[in-house]
């Protein structure tokens, strides 16, 4: 859990540094101009965090066409000073941590500061404090808790120690949580099927097991022969597709009963597979004339490239799709203000991409986020946790209609 609220200049110049040390050609996306606020001006906006928001025309790339034309339309905005979002408790109920400084940094000491955990009802504005007895244990003792296609299972990981979790098959329908032999020291993975969640495993000495787990858990060691992978970093699966990048920055596919992988998409940084497998969103790196910059397109499930590229930048992460699948937001920075910047939302249906640092930022150019983007469980709500002059942090939950 992140408990340091440091200047956004620093970590977006660290993650940049890394970014440019990988290479890859430019592919040449169109560009759409449309002008902000002339078909659906924000009903809330923040309030001024001591910047400007000048006359800037809005710059979205724009997917295929599909059966509704028009953009994401929003309702309004739920403000939180203060605070991130820890989780979603309900459509209307989020847990948040709350950052106070109680000491001011100096030449010599770094500046200290306070946490405190509280829920909040978006439509009432209602806050509770948590008592200890309250809050859940820490994040890191339940990494991730995936549920199958057909919703009958869930795989549960908890760690067990700094290096080692322990695996579980939980029994939606039931409640039992059926225990998986073998340790493990990743946490990535995803579910096959309906019935298998592939493992990558890891190891402290090579690149370790990958597993198909069975929902009475019992698993199988599936063997990938290939030669450029020493540690599986960016893993998912899929609708019985396998899918990872190796260290020459290769997204490749492989499916059980094969050995030897198919080679998809060139210069990927990571990809995100969307909860209902039909897409994956690819962030691809480019250095094109001396300039390092990243790209963001969608591929179905076989690798086959969905319209044209959606975000351009020298930066783009925090991407993240809603649980329905019907839209993936993200983030891009680009050191030419009349480029892309700030958060945006692709949607499935239209194609379209819709600019929403309207509704949660009034410095110029758009601020950023410095948390991951969180979704609601309908998808219909995105939280936006920014930096804050006055408060450290604000988070904006931006609402759709």
């Amino acid at each position: 859990m992140k408990r340091h609220v440091g200047p956004l200049g620093l970590r977006l110049l660290a993650t940049f540094v890394v970014m440019s040390l990988i290479a890859a050609c430019q592919s040449q996306g169109r560009l759409t101009v449309v002008e902000p606020g002339g078909s659906q001006p924000p009903e809330q906006s923040a309030p001024d965090s001591g910047g400007r928001q000048g006359d800037r025309k809005l710059t979205v790339m724009e997917g295929s066409s599909g059966p509704n034309d028009q953009q994401l339309k929003v309702d309004g905005t739920h403000r939180i000073s203060a605070a991130n979002i820890e989780a979603w408790l309900s459509e209307d109920e989020v847990r948040i941590t709350l950052t106070e400084m109680v000491k001011a940094a100096t030449e010599t000491e770094e500046p200290e500061f306070a946490y405190t955990t509280a829920t909040v009802n978006l439509r009432t504005g209602e806050r509770r404090e948590l008592s200890k007895r309250e809050i859940q244990p820490p994040a890191s003792q339940l990494v991730k808790e995936q549920v199958s296609p057909d919703g009958k299972y869930s795989f549960v990981q908890k760690w067990r120690d700094k290096y080692t979790a322990d695996n579980f098959i939980k029994n939606l329908q039931t409640g039992e949580l059926i225990p998986v032999k073998g340790d493990n020291y990743m946490e990535i993975g995803g579910w096959l099927d309906s019935d298998t969640y592939v493992l990558a495993a890891g190891s402290m000495q090579g690149r370790g097991d990958v597993r198909l787990i069975a929902s009475d858990g019992s698993y199988s060691v599936m063997q990938i022969e290939d030669e450029h992978v020493e540690s599986y970093l960016s893993f998912g699966a899929s609708k019985g597709r396998i899918y990872y990048t190796d260290m020459n920055h290769v997204l490749k596919v492989i499916e059980p009963g094969q050995t030897e992988p198919v080679h998809l998409i060139d210069h990927v940084w990571s990809f995100e597979i969307s909860p209902n497998g039909e897409y994956i969103a690819v962030t691809t790196t480019a250095e094109s004339a001396g300039d390092e910059g990243s790209e963001l397109l969608i591929y179905d499930a076989s690798g086959s490239l969905q319209g044209s590229l959606i975000g351009k930048g020298n930066l783009i992460s925090y991407v993240s799709w809603s649980a329905d699948s019907t839209k993936l937001a993200f983030d891009v920075y680009s050191e030419n203000e009349s480029g892309m910047n700030g958060v945006y939302v692709f949607d499935t249906a239209s194609g379209k991409v819709t600019w929403l640092a309207p509704y949660y930022s009034s410095v110029h150019p758009a601020a950023h986020p410095v948390y991951p983007l969180s979704w609601s469980p309908s998808g219909k709500k995105l939280g936006i946790t920014t930096e804050d002059k006055e408060s450290l942090l604000v988070t904006q939950v931006v609402e759709f209609r």
